[in-house]
C-alpha cells in the first residue's frame, strides 16, 4: 500500500474516534438535562450510574490511546511532518479529554454523588 493512503486513513480514523467522542458527550449531557425520566433513572439507581460512569471513562481512555497509536504509527510514515502531527494530535486528544471529562462529571456529579443542576 502507498504511504499516502495510509495516512489519509489514519487520519480520517482519528476524525471519526475525536468526532464519535464529541457528539456522544455533547448527546448525553443533553439529554440527560433534557429528559426527565432519565435523569429521575440515573438518580435513583446509583449501580446503574456508576456502570455508566466507568464506561463513559473507558471510551475515553480507549479513544486517547487510539488516537496516540495513529498519531505515532503518521509520525513514521511521514517524519518529515512529525512535528506538525504531533502538534495536531494533541490537540485532538486534548478535545477528547475535555469533553470525555465533561461527560464523566455531569455522570459523576449529578448522578452518581445526587447533586442538583
Amino acid at each position: 500500500m502507498d504511504n499516502t493512503y495510509i495516512a489519509k486513513q489514519l487520519e480520517f480514523y482519528s476524525n471519526a474516534i475525536v468526532a464519535f467522542v464529541v457528539v456522544q458527550s455533547l448527546t448525553f449531557c443533553y439529554n440527560f438535562g433534557t429528559n426527565e425520566m432519565l435523569n429521575r433513572i440515573l438518580r435513583t439507581y446509583k449501580a446503574l450510574s456508576a456502570v455508566i460512569l466507568v464506561s463513559a471513562a473507558l471510551v475515553v481512555v480507549l479513544a486517547v490511546l487510539a488516537t496516540r497509536f495513529m498519531s505515532a504509527r503518521l509520525q513514521t510514515i511521514s517524519p518529515e511532518y512529525s512535528d506538525i502531527v504531533r502538534t495536531v494530535y494533541r490537540a485532538k486528544i486534548g478535545l477528547m479529554s475535555l469533553f470525555g471529562a465533561l461527560q464523566v462529571y455531569v455522570i459523576g456529579a449529578y448522578a452518581v454523588l445526587g447533586s442538583t443542576p
